[in-house]
């Protein structure tokens, strides 16, 4: 039985409004086909990838490959390095999700490295403005990442990831809180712009990719792509979309992916960041609330981030708009292993740092103790299911 192919061929690239596109054409995508871009500013369009490079298009599109068991055929250059890495991934993928991702074959017209652009080729951090980016960057701007410090050359905001293409409001806001972060850094806040969410795929899996592609758009101007991590070596929760292993295997021998600080946990970046900076009044976390510009102070994300500057005693910052009280660390809503294991960490530092009596420790630890009994429900009735399922 024949595979499905899915097709990326080099569409023209576009120029419009003070916007340079990448674009390329996924026949086999759907019934309808999809153009794929990612876009920055004119003033940028030196960083991007020579336009038949498909680096960033493979990795794009590789999860909904994988999934739909559909060969990817590129009618333009793709990085050997790169098609040696996304071997291994997909290797690593099979194994957590068998039933879900196959492995796959994809095959270039050509194989080649894309060409750098001549000069010194700094880091480009990929940077929200929230804690985990902030991190990473300003540890690296300080000089505090030893041995493995790299220079930051520019920071990389996304639009089209956590803020819809059509908010172009929402990312405004965004934008100019990071530009205030960066302000004194002699970094520049490079904006892309790409619809590669609206590629049918699971983004818990897929952002690690996502986020590797708009990288590898830009690869000729940059030595590494810095990503901060989101969990500490011992909290890592896997399968996830982004994490040590398989996120370095998206490098090419242009750029150098890294997924950096699983050395700290996020309260620990939270302190660091308070003690060493004077960017934590301008963090941006939530991608819950009204306007995904500025935090809400009601979601998930900010109480959880607001608890981490509690529990290692810092100040909550004016980034966040509501008090911390034991009625909102009743209201997390946890969607995910992830979320809980955060809450976890934060509740061991708190019993380091707070009192036993503190309101906030209290309500944290019963609230932790009904998530976990919600949790072995859940198990249990699906281990059930499972075995009822198997009877003859």
């Amino acid at each position: 039985m024949n595979k499905r192919i899915l097709t990326i061929s080099p569409a023209a690239t576009a120029t419009n409004n003070g916007w340079t596109s990448l674009r390329w054409t996924l026949d086999g995508y759907e019934d309808q086909g999809f153009t794929l871009f990612h876009a920055a500013p004119d003033q940028y369009a030196r960083f991007l990838a020579p336009a038949e490079q498909g680096d960033h298009a493979v990795v794009t599109m590789l999860m909904w490959a994988m999934q739909h068991n559909a060969n990817i055929r590129v009618e333009g250059c793709v990085s050997p390095t790169l098609l040696d890495g996304l071997e291994t991934f997909q290797q690593v993928w099979h194994r957590w999700r068998p039933k879900l991702y196959n492995t796959i074959d994809i095959k270039a017209e050509r194989e080649a490295e894309a060409a750098p652009l001549l000069g010194q080729r700094p880091g480009i951090f990929a940077f929200s403005g929230g804690v985990d980016a902030s991190f990473t960057f300003f540890r690296h701007l300080t000089g505090a990442a030893g041995r493995h410090n790299c220079t930051p050359g520019a920071a990389l905001l996304v639009h089209g990831m956590d803020i819809p293409l059509e908010r172009e409001d929402f990312f405004a806001d965004a934008a100019t809180r990071g530009e205030r972060m960066l302000a004194g850094t002699r970094a520049p806040l490079i904006r892309l712009k790409t619809n590669a969410r609206a590629v049918n795929q699971d983004w818990e899996d897929s952002h690690g990719l996502q986020l590797a592609g708009c990288f590898l758009a830009l690869q000729p101007g940059f030595s590494k792509g810095m990503k901060g991590a989101d969990e500490p070596y011992e909290g890592l929760v896997l399968p996830w979309g982004s994490n040590p292993l398989t996120d370095p295997l998206c490098s090419t021998a242009t750029m150098t992916l890294v997924h950096d600080g699983c050395d700290f946990e996020r309260s620990e970046k939270v302190a660091w960041l308070a003690r060493n900076t004077s960017v934590v009044d301008h963090l941006r976390v939530c991608w819950a609330g009204a306007n995904l510009g500025e935090n809400c102070g009601e979601c998930e994300k900010c109480i959880r981030t607001m608890l981490n500057f509690w529990a290692v005693g810092e100040e909550i910052p004016a980034a966040f708009p509501t008090r911390l009280t034991p009625e909102r660390v009743k209201s997390i809503k946890v969607a995910n292993t992830i979320q809980r294991s955060y809450l976890n960490s934060i509740l061991r530092d708190a019993q380091i740092n707070r009192t036993a009596d503190d309101p906030i420790l209290l309500a944290l630890r019963k609230h932790l103790q009904r998530l976990d009994l919600q949790y072995k429900v859940k198990r249990a009735a699906s281990v059930l299911r499972l075995r009822q399922s198997r009877r003859p």
